[in-house]
């Protein structure tokens, strides 16, 4: 291998593979922050920070907190004291009642401690979209395509499309390129109807093949039209030269209503894979690190914006009522403030067990398809 091919594969390859690795590993960090910035304030006991899970590589103790790098870099926790959670650190300190103790605290405190992971996750994301917003995020253009997974094959044929197909044009309404009109265009003129199920079939025009061809969808059948949505898959394009500036306080706003609309998607699409009970549109950490690489060979800015998306997915996911996550303790101890008693030990433990094991079982997977995808098909 020459010289020139070297430095080729070390800017074009290994270094935004470090930026990815460093990138997955700030969200994580920001999100262990948060928990250990209240434990702080609250001035609770935290013996361990790590990021990373697993058997530790490297280990420093600094004031009462012994910071650690371990080895499976798909997480990290707070040990706090008096706060028994499985997979968080040695435990040794989960069944202390002095002062330092999160057990001794009063609700609110809990609450901001088991928020702080969430709360900071999405700071971040409101502070990279205001960020760029301000000094100059490049603009993009949307398109929508009929999806190609194999899943909505027999679906796509139900409505005569092809994987692959752009949709232009709905009821001789065009869509547009811009995001934003993209988005209004397809919620009014195909979301409402298909919802609700209609007689009436909706003509809409895509491009096939450097072709415009014209499709009339039948939508009497409101259980396929919900299937429908899930075929469309947006693809977003960067507009090279071109960025969208703001003042300071503009950029804020802008900002906060990007964030807040991840947010609304990330809750209704949780939604929907609860009512279908599918993991179709779901990826694991191993599709995430491949996207999240992918992303860091565009550039910074690009990276900057997947993470802020990101960091979103986890702190939508970490709130979600489920015992290994800090919504299922949230939901514990708001239990306990509620009927002014401690939750027998063993039900906690029994429940974080089998949410642990679940949720392993689920990152295992989705590790499965996440290679499947990437390496296989």
């Amino acid at each position: 291998m020459t010289m020139n091919s070297l430095v080729v594969v070390f800017s074009t390859k290994l270094i935004p593979f470090i930026y990815a690795l460093v990138g997955f590993g700030l969200l994580i960090t920001i999100h262990e922050f948060g928990h250990f910035i209240f434990c702080k304030v609250f001035k609770i006991h935290t013996p361990t920070f790590s990021i990373g899970m697993g058997p530790k590589i490297f280990e420093r103790k600094i004031g009462q907190t012994n910071f650690r790098l371990s080895a499976i870099p798909i997480g990290g926790y707070v040990e706090i004291a008096g706060l028994s959670e499985v997979g968080q650190g040695e435990q040794g300190h989960a069944n202390l009642k002095g002062e330092e103790s999160f057990a001794k605290k009063p609700y609110w405190q809990k609450f901001f401690v088991l928020c702080g992971g969430v709360l900071f996750n999405l700071l971040f994301a409101y502070i990279v979209y205001s960020a760029l917003f301000f000094v100059g995020i490049p603009k993009t253009s949307m398109r929508i395509f009929i999806s190609e997974k194999k899943d909505f094959a027999s679906l796509t044929k139900n409505f005569n499309m092809q994987p692959g197909d752009e949709i232009i044009a709905i009821n001789n309404k065009a869509l547009g390129t811009e995001g934003t009109s993209v988005i209004l265009n397809i919620k009014k003129e195909l979301v409402g109807p298909l919802k609700k199920g209609r007689e009436t079939p909706i003509s809409i025009q895509v491009k096939r093949n450097n072709e415009t061809v014209d499709l009339s969808l039948d939508i009497s059948n409101k259980e396929n039209n919900l299937k429908l949505l899930q075929l469309l898959t947006p693809k977003t394009d960067v507009i090279p030269g071109k960025f969208e500036k703001y003042s300071f306080f503009k950029a804020i706003v802008k900002g906060i209503d990007a964030t807040n609309n991840i947010i609304k998607q990330m809750v209704l699409a949780i939604i929907y894979l609860i009512k279908e009970k599918s993991l179709s549109g779901a990826g694991g950490p191993i599709m995430i690190l491949s996207k999240t690489f992918e992303t860091a060979q565009k550039g910074i800015i690009p990276l900057l914006l997947f993470l802020a998306f990101i960091s979103i997915n986890l702190a939508i996911i970490n709130i979600l009522p489920l015992g290994a996550l800090d919504g299922g303790q949230l939901l514990f101890v708001s239990i306990e403030a509620i009927i002014r008693r401690e939750i027998p030990a063993i039900i906690k433990n029994s429940i974080n067990i089998a949410s642990w094991i679940a949720l392993i079982s689920l990152i295992l997977y989705l590790g499965y398809k996440d290679i499947l995808n990437i390496f296989i098909k």
